[in-house]
């Protein structure tokens, strides 16, 4: 049984399990999105959508490829501007107050790189710099956490981010952000590049966290083997934008449930747009390209006849 009440002006759940004796989990209301529309400039993204996630819960969020997951991870995180007094994360906007920014822990796949001209987008960052000498002062604010991390990730301080492979940058990047303790956690595909044995100690290490702190974790992958012990929540959202909240203690087993959420949904004759396709204005070439005057000629012979 599940009971709101208010304390500290905030909503307060509940839950209480029964047993031998009465077990009362208090569980406090992290996330709030109200009826958000949201979109990009001309294509609508969420219409109406509306959520609440509480704190101790593991949230596993799923869907098809270009359903609105990561969009939805970046409102949450604060990363795009919405509607006002639509998303409240810990009773507060996520975008405008950035006070925020100490209780949210956003991790994507996009740290430690950079866009380099000629030769790609998202290229990794070539610095010699050593892990040991990256985020000093939260390291010495947060000992217990530092070491723990640095264990957990199996992290050697000695790596120069020049040197690392990506399961490697991947385990740094975590390491890093971790360090300061969250209220919320967003994990964006992020553990995709880790081995087997640190992704265990990872997860285990998420699943502690959300039981002994007022805090929880949002979790957006397409690899589920593992995750019905380690999840609390699914959260699931649909093509056209709706979004399931679904207890996991009510699916006997997440991958076949997911799959076959997948088939039903699935239009083989939807055509997938590629994820950062930008539209490229061959007027503002930044100097790497023939710009706005390349046509001046022409068009100063044209004028004259």
């Amino acid at each position: 049984m599940i009971s709101r009440y208010i304390f500290n002006g905030l909503y307060v759940f509940v839950k209480i399990i029964q047993g031998s004796h009465d077990i009362f989990i208090i569980q406090m209301k992290c996330i709030e999105i109200d009826r958000l529309h949201f979109k990009y400039e001309n294509n609508t993204i969420f219409t109406d959508l509306s959520l609440e996630l509480h704190s101790n819960n593991c949230y596993v969020l799923a869907g098809l490829n270009g359903c609105g997951k990561s969009t939805l991870m970046k409102i949450i995180g604060g990363k795009v501007l919405c509607e006002f007094d639509k998303v409240k994360v810990l009773d507060r906007d996520p975008f405008r107050d950035t006070s925020l920014n100490r209780e949210i822990t956003y991790v994507d796949n996009h740290w430690g790189t950079q866009t380099v001209a000629y030769t790609g987008y998202n290229m990794p960052l070539q610095s010699a710099l050593r892990v040991k000498d990256m985020m000093l002062k939260l390291k010495e604010t947060y000992p217990e956490r530092d070491r723990e991390l640095l264990d957990i990730l199996d992290v050697n301080p000695e790596w120069k981010l020049n040197a690392v492979s990506e399961g490697q940058r991947k385990r740094v990047q975590l390491y890093l952000n971790l360090i300061q303790p969250f209220k919320i956690c967003l994990l964006d595909e992020i553990t995709v590049n880790l081995d087997l044995l640190v992704k265990d100690r990872f997860m285990n290490y998420l699943k502690r966290e959300t039981e002994n702190r007022e805090c929880c974790v949002v979790y957006v992958t397409h690899i589920f083997d593992g995750l019905d012990e380690w999840a609390t929540q699914l959260l699931y959202l649909k093509q056209n934008k709706e979004i399931e909240n679904i207890d996991i203690s009510e699916i006997p087993n997440m991958y076949k449930y997911l799959l076959n959420k997948f088939k039903s949904e699935r239009d083989n004759k939807t055509v997938e747009m590629e994820e950062n396709n930008i539209d490229i204005k061959r007027g503002n070439a930044g100097g790497y390209s023939n710009g706005v005057l390349i046509n001046l000629k022409n068009m100063v012979s044209g004028s004259q006849q």
